[in-house]
């Protein structure tokens, strides 16, 4: 959380510095723009904190450990998978989460998998603006060809966990 901030911060701040050089009333309509959008999404974001710790509460370890632990293999990488794709939530829920999951017991591949769909499928933005927007055979086509990317995510940082701890 705090390398994010590193790195945000000083960024917010040149881009500060940028826009009053290039006008004083940019950089106040900027400032305006950001408080509007920091008032709408703290509330987000503490419901989604929330929500998070009562799914950290309420989903018993073992049972995460079990599904999705790092000893599922292939069955925790595809419920993963599924659960992930069918997550109706942007990052401010998900994010939150995933981290539970995580704390609960569930494996890095599993939660990589978990990740990758969420990002991929989102069957909320598919049904919401997808199959709409571009129709169901460019819908289908493109799930399809995806459908391999969570399992492939999942292994590949499997192997990358080896790889590290054969490293150090």
């Amino acid at each position: 959380m705090m390398e994010g901030l590193a790195f945000m911060l000083p960024l917010a701040i040149v881009l500060a510095i940028l826009a009053y050089r290039k006008s004083p009333a940019l950089l106040r309509s900027s400032m305006n723009t950001a408080g509007k959008r920091f008032v709408e999404i703290i509330p987000r974001v503490s419901c989604a904190i929330l929500a998070a710790g009562f799914v950290g509460k309420l989903l018993p370890a073992e049972t995460v450990g079990h599904q999705i632990g790092p000893d599922s293999g292939f069955y925790g990488i595809a419920l993963a998978s599924f659960a992930g794709g069918i997550t109706p939530a942007g990052p401010i829920v998900s994010f939150p989460i995933i981290v539970v999951l995580m704390k609960a017991g569930a494996g890095f591949p599993q939660v990589v998998a978990f990740l990758t769909a969420w990002s991929v499928f989102a069957l909320h933005r598919v049904l919401t603006y997808e199959i709409p927007m571009m129709g169901w055979r460019f819908s289908a086509a493109r799930l399809a060809s995806s459908a391999p990317l969570p399992f492939l995510a999942a292994y590949l940082a499997q192997a990358m966990m080896y790889f590290w701890k054969s490293v150090n």
